[in-house]
């Protein structure tokens, strides 16, 4: 079919026309995703739905790590708010570009700057960009009073289990973790008999560092668990009618001769308070209130009076954590 010359015109025109926009639409994807720029927002927004594996596969973040680097936090159930992401400035050259990005960070307004180099091009048209620096930080982790902490929605993570942590105990230790910054990272330990108050860190730009230390304390469970156990051992106590009752903290002594059976009853139980002590957790020097009632009679002049006193009975107790989680309570 042989097109008219007007034909041939408009027909010329529409592939110009479409030349033209397929120019400017390139362009623009080219800004918005294969830019510096839209390279640290692609970052930044894989960071804010917590997308751990994309952030990780893009070049420069974790591939120039060195091997014995901890990147047990490098997840996305450890990572918290992260929104309103903008980029605010962009400069520099192929060797070495700067972005500034500003981002609202556990609901605090904040900004980074994150150093890329250029690659080339894709396909010749689209610009391809990696990290100078990696956009990491580092975070120093100490748990006290036992081995396991959580970030966010990790679950509990054993610093025995980890690469830096390796030589810790049961009772607490000491590792160095990488970090995607910016994060919003809140460290806590929540188990069965064990809490600690949440530790809030915000990591507004790579290259930072911090110290975050996990206190761990007994909860309101185990309290109430050890509360229970030494109730019913000093009620099984009072059951004895002599005035040493055997294996029991508590007693009475007189220069005179008992008549019959003395009795004995709780006054007041011990307030227990479990604390961390040096390897062990502790309850230490608890002090309830015992009564024992009875007659007494003279050695000297053989009159019988009534025995009415009231002792403290004073408990301290070491408890383990066993590995069934069970808890092991031993009077010292």
């Amino acid at each position: 079919m042989k097109l008219s010359k007007r034909q041939g015109v408009i027909l010329g025109g529409a592939t110009a026309l479409l030349l033209i926009l397929t120019f400017f639409i390139g362009l623009g994807i080219n800004n918005a995703l294969f830019s510096a720029s839209g390279f640290v927002n692609q970052y930044l927004s894989a960071l804010a739905r917590h997308d751990a594996a994309s952030a990780l596969s893009m070049p420069g973040v974790a591939d120039s790590l060195p091997e014995d680097v901890d990147k047990t936090l490098l997840r996305g159930s450890a990572l918290g708010q992260l929104s309103d992401i903008s980029i605010t400035d962009v400069h520099g050259n192929d060797e070495k570009t700067t972005v500034t990005a500003s981002y609202t960070l556990g609901g605090k307004k904040t900004s980074g700057t994150f150093v890329l180099t250029r690659l080339g091009n894709t396909f010749g048209v689209f610009e391809s960009w990696a990290f100078a620096e990696p956009p990491l930080a580092r975070a120093k982790v100490s748990v006290w009073h036992d081995a396991a902490f959580s970030v966010g929605d990790s679950g509990q993570i054993d610093l025995r289990s980890t690469p830096t942590g390796k030589d810790a105990t049961v009772w607490g230790g000491t590792g160095t973790f990488v970090l995607f910054a910016p994060g919003n990272y809140v460290f806590d330990h929540s188990s069965t008999w064990l809490t600690a108050k949440k530790v809030v860190l915000d990591v507004a730009s790579p290259g930072e560092t911090a110290e975050v230390v996990v206190d761990v304390q007994a909860n309101k469970a185990f309290n109430k668990r050890v509360q229970k156990e030494v109730n019913d051992y000093l009620d099984e106590c009072v059951k004895q009618q002599v005035l040493q009752p055997t294996g029991c903290p508590f007693g009475y002594q007189t220069g005179n001769r008992i008549v019959g059976k003395p009795t004995w009853e709780v006054v007041e139980y011990p307030v227990i308070d479990v604390q961390p002590g040096e390897t062990t957790w502790q309850v230490t020097n608890a002090v309830g209130k015992m009564r024992i009632t009875g007659e007494v009679q003279s050695l000297y002049d053989g009159s019988v009076t009534p025995l009415d006193q009231t002792v403290d009975a004073v408990i301290n107790i070491s408890i383990t954590i066993r590995s069934d989680g069970n808890l092991a309570i031993v009077l010292t």
